[in-house]
């Protein structure tokens, strides 16, 4: 066996054995801060190793297929739950982690074999604007777990509201330069800053959507929308990075 194949054997083996240690998470997730933290810390560092290796593997960054992206998109989510690991909630916490974990189960039925990147890929513009967009769809969907666990919370939702506004203030900055990065890509593939194509089309939609999120601060009446808009956001980045990479004709489909 090759180099690459052994490399990708390897990361596979340990995508399997990070499932199988994200499962155990279920228990730990209840346990105190520092259980749980060097818990999840450990399986982040082996996961992000197996992501590594695949990478080494095809000799580029690892975001060439279906199964990667939703690979990447599962710990960068987990990166996030570390950040927030101090918040003592568990559906915020468990909320969260269920989506990521969610992804990382549905990447079972994806095709895990080497795939090497198009000429589309090869410029550092989509190595810059994909992981980003990973990242700021990580924040909003913490700004959705801490929306849930908000409704469900007695006493002071102060952390929750701290945890919804950084979700979407951090979230939509990240987006803001994935977009930058994603139309210097679009420029250098296509040779046009912006497409009418389903994927460009909502990502300008979600942005306005979480724009318009951080300006209900300027109208107090208003700001009590923003737990149920957190969550709606969910929906619509659901539709945006799945709907659009996975399920309708895309230029931003995945193989």
């Amino acid at each position: 066996m090759d180099t690459p194949l052994l490399l990708n054997q390897i990361s596979i083996v340990l995508y399997w054995i990070c499932l199988g240690v994200y499962t155990i998470y279920w228990l730990f997730g209840f346990t105190k801060l520092k259980l749980r933290f060097y818990f999840l810390l450990g399986v982040v560092i082996l996961h992000i190793i197996s992501i590594a290796l695949r990478g080494i593997s095809i000799g580029y960054f690892p975001l060439t297929n279906k199964f990667e992206s939703f690979n990447a998109f599962t710990a960068a989510t987990f990166i996030i739950l570390l950040i927030y690991n101090k918040t003592e909630n568990h559906i915020y916490r468990m909320s969260l982690f269920g989506v990521g974990y969610g992804f990382l189960v549905a990447a079972i039925i994806f095709p895990k074999g080497l795939s090497y990147a198009p000429p589309l890929m090869l410029t550092i513009w989509y190595v810059l604007h994909v992981p980003l967009s990973f990242f700021c769809y990580a924040l909003w969907v913490s700004a959705m777990s801490a929306a849930v666990a908000r409704y469900f919370a007695s006493g002071e939702k102060k952390t929750y509201d701290q945890i919804i506004d950084s979700g979407f203030q951090y979230g939509l900055i990240t987006f803001s330069i994935s977009m930058i990065f994603g139309g210097l890509w679009g420029y250098v593939a296509w040779g046009s800053y912006f497409l009418w194509d389903a994927k460009v089309v909502w990502s300008v939609i979600i942005w306005f959507f979480y724009a318009t999120c951080i300006h209900l601060d300027y109208w107090p009446e208003a700001k009590r929308f923003k737990p149920p808009m957190a969550m709606l956001g969910f929906v619509i980045l659901l539709t945006t990075y799945v709907g659009t990479s996975f399920l309708i004709g895309s230029s931003h489909s995945f193989r």
